[in-house]
């Protein structure tokens, strides 16, 4: 049939359905049938290569987005290679190599080595043929110039791996190669970077690490099967720069990948499970990127950032791990960023002594422990995260450097028993002891290069700040503070925890709590003890069972409003140095504001309502026998039958952060920014930021 009975466009049609042999045979008809098969290499050909379950994209995994210049040609070389490499035999043989390696029955064995037939690899490739093994004994063997592969040969080391170096620059010239248990150094004529590839292998019960890279080594290690060694699953270090992509590193002796000493690399899309140490070990200026992993039921930290390491940490799930889901400790700063840790053992997030980063958007929920734990010397920032249902406090935050060392007479918050460890390092109790006899062994740390200048943008701050977070369901207090450094929190949403809202037992620095909504936690709003500094302004606290703001301690209570808790709206208490100054408040049962004991201070410009005409409590009372505490301009309003008094409504200004149901948010959005609105009246109810009796977030 002439290609010019029907357009051309309906013979791609039609020619769409061919299968491959079809599609050559039209190639051999006549150079215009031939030109009309090769105009398919964006539909047909494409969906030929890709289809193939054999070969993967020819540009994955780096740049799978981007299309090869010829479909066509990609899938001839794709067969082309794979006819060449099982053609040359007709028995299929294990091999030691990276994959499994069919020999020919006339191909020779070529040994390298002192006393054997060859001393110097270059003597043994002269003379192999193709496909011809060459096996290099123990040594190191070293080449003054480049040698060159012209020939497919398989090159394999005798003995555990380190045992066979080679300083030589190779030249390939053939088509492929196989080489398998070699360790490649550049040579002192060679500036060259050493990339690996490493596809679909089983790597199991080394006695060291299971995958070694070290001195800026690239490449792929993908669709790998990781487990059972000795030490680390991978080890990456000395500027090591690798692509981990969809592995399996599992039941390792050790952590599952460690990054140390100016070590990179890309860490995606893998399962970390059941290593008896961390899943991931960064530490010694390790800095890499690990993204879009499963890390689970480690025996240790899911992550663990230790000694200065740094790294890039989005989006995994990390889960049912027996320490922290996250721990960082002793200068390690990372970037925590849209990361699921859940259904841990003990805590959610550990920022243990010196710890930093920038923790982001991260949802922190059903862990045992508490939610995120925060020691002291330690200057993390917390923006945006979701903190909801764990076990114990939403967030602590504790001078104690060690949680086993905790004040044994503090109150016990409902779920404190039973506290656990939030783990020491990484790498299991005795990790970093034994780390640092890894590293005398290897020697590594006399040669650590600087980053300073990554490091320097790094924003600096002086003070840990927590902000925009939804703090939520947990067991204990919502955000529990006991520290002797400055804190500030600004803007987040704490409700419906077990204990108070937010409870202060020590803060010798300032702690600031600026418009954030307390609301509905099962004790009350904000309990501050003596002997502390801090400043309410500008927050919503909403329906607690208890008192709104216990206060016994000097600091400042201003612009809040302090509405429909159960206890007193703001009660001072024993020797406090305190301003109270343009509050609006109105308790559901008790006093508006009461002053209890030597109160010291002013009490100015509040406004106070009665909540319920029933109750006949005084909104603002003192002791009688106080004189050191001023009482000036407040207002007091009563419901009065008589009267026609207009419903107080919060206008000027507006009503200080409240929640409203949280339907149409998704979890990319910060909670308490876009959670918090105002309300009209005070008397209006308040919707609580989670739905009750829900084991999530509505909001997550």
């Amino acid at each position: 049939m002439e290609v010019g009975s029907l357009p051309v466009e309906l013979w791609r049609v039609i020619l769409a359905y061919l299968p491959l042999s079809d599609l050559g045979r039209c190639c051999q008809v006549c150079r215009t049938w031939r030109e009309l098969v090769l105009s398919l290499d964006n539909t047909r050909w494409r969906q030929l290569c890709l289809g193939c379950l054999e070969y993967r994209h020819p540009n994955w995994p780096s740049q799978p987005h981007l299309e090869p210049p010829s479909w066509r040609e990609a899938l001839k070389q794709h067969a082309l290679t794979t006819r060449t490499w099982t053609r040359n035999g007709p028995e299929l043989q294990s091999s030691a190599c990276l994959l499994f390696f069919r020999r020919r029955k006339d191909r020779r064995v070529w040994h390298v080595g002192p006393g054997y037939e060859f001393e110097t690899l270059r003597g043994a490739l002269g003379l192999a043929g193709p496909y011809d093994r060459v096996v290099l004994h123990p040594g190191v063997y070293e080449e003054q110039a480049e040698v060159v592969l012209k020939v497919p040969v398989e090159l394999v080391g005798l003995g555990r791996l380190g045992e066979v170096a080679l300083l030589v620059c190779v030249e390939q010239q053939c088509p492929t190669a196989r080489l398998c248990n070699l360790v490649f150094m550049p040579p002192w004529f060679s500036t060259v970077v050493y990339k690996i590839v490493m596809l679909r292998n089983e790597v199991c019960e080394c006695r060291a690490s299971g995958v070694f890279l070290r001195l800026s080594a690239q490449g792929l290690i993908a669709e790998n099967n990781i487990h059972s060694n000795g030490e680390a699953g991978l080890d990456i270090r000395k500027g090591a720069n690798p692509t981990i992509v969809c592995n399996k590193i599992h039941s390792g002796l050790r952590s599952g990948v460690v990054v140390l000493g100016n070590g990179k690399g890309s860490i995606r899309s893998n399962q970390i499970y059941n290593n008896k140490e961390a899943g991931v070990y960064i530490l010694f200026s390790g800095n890499p990127v690990v993204s879009g992993n499963h890390i689970f039921q480690g025996q240790a930290a899911g992550i663990a950032i230790n000694e200065n390491g740094r790294g890039m940490i989005t989006e995994n799930v990390i889960r049912e791990n027996q320490w922290g889901g996250v721990d960082i400790r002793r200068g390690g700063d990372p970037i925590l960023r849209n990361n699921y840790i859940c259904y841990g053992y003990s805590d959610g997030v550990v920022v243990g002594e010196r710890g930093r980063g920038l923790i982001e958007g991260n949802h922190v929920y059903c862990n045992k422990g508490c939610g995120v734990w925060v020691m002291s010397s330690s200057l993390p920032q917390l923006l945006g995260n979701f903190i909801v249902h764990n076990g114990m406090y939403g967030l602590a935050v504790f001078c104690r450097k060690d949680p086993d060392n905790m004040d044994a007479n503090q109150e016990n918050w409902p779920g404190q028993e039973g506290i656990g460890g939030d783990g020491v390092s990484g790498e299991g109790g005795d990790g970093q002891e034994n780390f640092n006899g890894e590293v005398e062994l290897f020697g590594w740390e006399n040669d650590l290069e600087s980053e300073d200048e990554c490091h320097s943008a790094r924003r600096c701050i002086s003070m840990a700040l927590v902000e925009s977070n939804c703090v939520s369901y947990n067991g204990a207090v919502g955000l529990y503070v006991k520290s002797s450094e400055a804190l500030n929190v600004f803007a987040n949403l704490i409700n419906n925890n077990r204990g108070p809202g937010v409870a202060v037992l020590q803060s010798s620095q300032l702690t600031r709590f600026v418009t954030n909504c307390i609301l509905k936690n099962g004790r009350g709003g904000v309990t501050v003890e003596k002997d502390c500094r801090v400043e309410l302004r500008g927050n919503g606290i909403y329906e607690n069972s208890g008192h709104g703001v216990s206060f016994n301690s000097s600091g400042q209570i201003v612009e809040n409003d302090v509405v429909g808790n159960r206890g007193c709206g703001i009660q001072i208490s024993g020797s406090a140095d305190i301003k109270v100054m343009r509050n609006r408040v109105q308790p559901a049962q008790g006093c508006g504001i009461a002053l209890l004991g030597p109160v010291k201070g002013v009490v100015h410009d509040n406004v106070l309502y009665q909540g319920h005409p029933e109750n006949k409590k005084s909104l603002l009372h003192m002791d009688p026998a106080n004189d050191s505490c001023a009482l000036r301009n407040n207002s007091i309003l009563r419901h009065n039958s008589c009267t026609s008094i207009p419903p107080w409504v919060l206008e000027s200004p507006p009503a200080r952060p409240q929640a409203t149901s949280p339907a149409g948010l998704n979890s990319s959005q910060y909670p308490s920014r876009l959670g918090i609105s105002m309300t009209t009246r005070i008397s209006a109810t308040v919707e609580s930021g989670c739905h009750s009796g829900s084991k999530f977030c509505s909001i997550l």
